[in-house]
């Protein structure tokens, strides 16, 4: 419960201060602390705390405790406050948090902190991990990272305490963006794990792994995924290394709360659009040892390649059709590109000999490519690079049947 007066001016940060109060249930125990935030004598908000295990006075003085850290890495303190042990195992202890809202110059309440365990920040790679018991043999470090003020959890490690195998598996490099976990059985036979991460521009990139195929290895998996309703709608492909297309998954996954969620998915044959259902699939964010670089890490503009291309089977021509899309530098963060894609009529083009592409960070938008008024934008990955079609339908007239430069094209040369 926060009570919430309004603010006759402005204030920063370094104006507050906090006090504690505390309230007691039937038994003469606390079990509820009241935080203050004020601005000299003044107070501004109340926030008020329930303790998972209530404690005597005595305790509650030895126990409560405040700091404030930089909890959500925005170069502002907040305010973290200890409440003592949840019961459980092993670091199980209440922390709960107020943020620095620098727009509203107040502290505000964040969705998920409460109750992880024991966190720990890191600043460098802006997560937040805790390290819990996951029985009497094996812990599970479990890895959160901010959505706004929602702290929501990215990547789960479980490990043995005492293990044979002592090799050391590094995920920083997939702390960058929410990792989703799914098993399933395509067509309820072929058991294989999806690892998909998404931007927030709609981008989604991962892996798929066939355990018992004859040289089992993780294949990259690309697209899109949209949001309807509270339901994400992932529509990536399979793609080799020349960039053959060699499956189509779609999967729908709705969380319903923290431990339960809805998904269910397809895997289509390219060569027969034949679709296989997607059997028992479970959803997590459990790590798995092949899964430790995203693919969805801005490229350097310096590192674009010179051609990428993506080819799948066409049912009506009976033939390979696909993309190609060639970059050549005009100078810094400046590249002169040629496009062609035939996915569903011939869409050609490039840029004008006077006007190259100008890149801002890893993407680039060039409008008016062709008499129609044509628009794109490209988005650099190291792998590979998405084209999406900015301007209206009107402006896909000079291509016709609905032709586009739409697709992800993979890098066949550095």
């Amino acid at each position: 419960m926060v009570t919430m007066p309004l603010l006759a001016q402005q204030y920063e940060r370094k104006d507050f201060s906090f006090r504690l109060t505390y309230e007691r249930n039937a038994e003469g125990e606390i079990n509820l602390v009241n935080v203050g935030t004020y601005v000299g004598s003044q107070l501004i908000d109340t926030f008020s705390f329930e303790l998972a295990l209530a404690l005597s006075e005595e305790a509650a003085k030895e126990t409560i405790s405040y700091s404030e850290p930089d909890i959500n890495f925005d170069g502002y303190p907040d305010f973290d406050i200890y409440l003592g042990y949840m019961g459980g195992f092993a670091n199980n202890t209440q922390h709960e948090a107020l943020l620095w809202d620098q727009s509203q110059h107040r502290f505000i309440e964040p969705e998920g902190y409460g109750g992880i365990g024991e966190p720990d920040f890191d600043s460098v790679r802006k997560v937040i991990s805790t390290v819990l018991s996951a029985g009497p043999d094996h812990r599970v470090t479990t890895y959160y990272g901010w959505q706004g003020s929602k702290l929501t959890e990215y990547l789960s490690d479980t490990w043995a305490i005492e293990s044979k195998d002592d090799s050391f598996v590094d995920y920083s490099g997939v702390l960058n963006l929410q990792c989703h976990h799914f098993d399933a059985k395509i067509g309820g036979r072929i058991p294989v794990t999806i690892m998909l991460q998404k931007t927030n521009d709609s981008i989604a990139a991962g892996y798929i792994y066939y355990p018992k195929a004859k040289n089992p290895a993780p294949i990259m998996l690309a697209g899109n995924v949209i949001n309807y309703d509270g339901t994400d709608n992932y529509n990536v492909a399979e793609y080799q290394a020349d960039g053959t297309i060699t499956g189509f998954i779609h999967i729908e996954h709705k969380a319903i709360d923290q431990y339960d969620n809805k998904v269910e998915g397809t895997w289509i044959n390219p060569k027969t659009l034949k679709e296989l259902t997607l059997a028992d699939m479970r959803y997590s964010h459990e790590a798995v040892k092949w899964f430790t670089q995203s693919l969805l890490t801005p490229e350097d503009p310096g590192n674009i390649g010179r051609e990428y291309s993506f080819q799948q089977w066409d049912v009506k021509y009976q033939s390979m059709m696909g993309g190609n899309i060639t970059f050549r530098a005009a100078g810094k963060n400046k590249v002169h590109f040629t496009c062609s894609n035939a996915q569903h009529n011939i869409a050609e083009g490039g840029s004008s000999k006077d006007r190259p592409a100008q890149l801002n960070g890893n993407t680039f938008e060039y409008y008016n490519l062709n008499e129609c008024g044509y628009g794109f934008r490209a988005t650099f990955f190291p792998r590979f690079v998405v084209l999406k079609t900015l301007t209206g339908y009107g402006s896909t007239d000079c291509f016709g049947m609905g032709a586009s430069f739409d697709g992800v094209y993979i890098k066949v040369k550095k």
